[in-house]
């Protein structure tokens, strides 16, 4: 008599087979045969991320193919959890705690619980609250139990990003390399993303110390991971992270080179809103360095027509993005002798953030570069010493690039 083994490979591999469907025609562009036969034969277990592409494919939910804990309450919890994902805002923190303070002792031991702490933890994270260390903690503990090296490689990561976060930053680029070492020749990672998203990660904490060298190196290592994975939705932000680099170096051919890059991902996410945003998001920056100023207005002031997608989009509109948008917008107007738009919208601009990479740095002080500019040009000396004066204290704390070189020009004009 054959054991029927109610595992979550086995309920997988079962539910795909009663939908007539291959290895091949589950695993999609998602992640490789490889890997889904790993997961069916339980010798991987799937990340969250992972599992909500297979129910999907599947016709079915995450909750449908595990057992949790307290199966009920985790469920709900983690249905208002994903909805609240939906809304990028500084401001989650609160809605967070009201859902999660009731029921946190009953989420502790399982896999959904675990995946709800990592996101409270950024939440904590951005208001520079150290026990955003505790939840990922906690998450880990049932990681462990688990013994699920995917969510373990993942709430690793979320550990060194929320360091950095919370102003570790010595730190964060050698754990960052020091865990993928550790984990980037181990056959159990089936999730397609990790090592991708994790070299992403990696090649951040480079930008900002401005080591420009391991920017593209893990960048291309982060490339070919998403090459080899299948894992075309990394791309565009790979794409976009070296652009950056590209800029910062001042390497004009190897950044339309990468641009380029863009065009071959087209047809198969043309209809996806994060392609769209980072395309969106590289033309400004080019726009922005060359003094393309036409180019960058026409974009700006037709946000809504290249980015137009869902609720996501206009949230992100009204969010962090919106402010250094007005910050370029305000600068192409000026280098157009708009001078009173400009510095209206100048002195709009307040960064929800203070940035720490370089670039971000150098062009934050460009809006007191710009201010300094415009009182020179009414023969307010006085006052436009003070401007420039706070722009370069701020591009002090980092290396020159091409970013500085309008607030050290300027400092130098007006101080003299």
């Amino acid at each position: 008599m054959e054991v029927i083994m109610n595992t979550l490979g086995s309920k997988i591999r079962s539910l795909r087979k009663s939908k007539k469907m291959t290895l091949v025609d589950l695993a999609g562009d998602y992640m490789t045969k490889g890997m889904l036969s790993l997961i069916e034969n339980d010798k991987n277990n799937p990340s969250m991320e992972s599992l909500e592409y297979i129910a999907k494919k599947l016709d079915t939910s995450v909750s449908a193919l595990m057992e949790d804990g307290d199966e009920v309450i985790t469920n709900e919890t983690y249905i208002k959890i994903k909805e609240n994902l939906k809304s990028p805002s500084f401001t989650r923190e609160h809605e967070f705690k009201d859902i999660l303070d009731p029921i946190i002792d009953q989420i502790k031991h399982n896999r959904k619980g675990a995946f709800i702490f990592q996101c409270y933890a950024y939440t904590k994270a951005v208001h520079k609250d150290q026990t955003a260390l505790d939840y990922l903690n906690t998450a880990k503990q049932i990681y462990l139990e688990l013994n699920d090296k995917n969510a373990l490689l993942d709430v690793e990561n979320d550990v060194i990003t929320i360091q950095f976060i919370l102003n570790n930053y010595n730190e964060a680029f050698s754990s960052g390399v020091e865990l993928y070492e550790k984990y980037k020749d181990d056959y159990e990672i089936s999730n397609p993303n990790a090592l991708p998203r994790l070299l992403l990660s990696v090649s951040a904490y480079a930008y900002s110390s401005y080591d420009l060298s391991n920017l593209f190196k893990y960048l291309k290592l982060a490339e070919k991971e998403s090459i080899n994975n299948k894992t075309i939705k990394l791309l565009p932000s790979i794409y976009k992270s070296l652009c950056f680099g590209y800029m910062l170096d001042g390497d004009i051919d190897m950044y339309k080179q990468t641009l380029d890059k863009f065009d071959y991902l087209e047809p198969f996410l043309h209809n996806d809103f994060n392609y769209k945003y980072d395309i969106f998001t590289t033309k400004m920056i080019y726009y922005f360095y060359n003094k393309q100023d036409e180019a960058l207005l026409e974009l700006i002031n037709n946000q809504h027509q290249h980015l137009e997608s869902d609720d996501y989009t206009r949230d992100t509109f009204d969010s962090a993005n919106k402010n250094i948008w007005t910050l370029m917008k305000g600068i192409a107007l000026y280098r157009k002798e708009m001078y009173d738009d400009a510095i209206i919208l100048l002195q709009k601009y307040q960064p929800d953030i203070e940035f720490q990479a370089p670039a971000d740095i150098a062009v934050f002080a460009q809006k007191y570069t710009y201010l300094a500019m415009n009182e020179e040009r009414l023969n307010n000396i006085k006052k436009a010493k003070e401007f420039i004066q706070i722009a370069n204290d701020k591009i002090k704390q980092i290396p020159p690039n091409h970013f500085t070189k309008i607030t050290e020009d300027t400092y130098k004009r007006i101080m003299n």
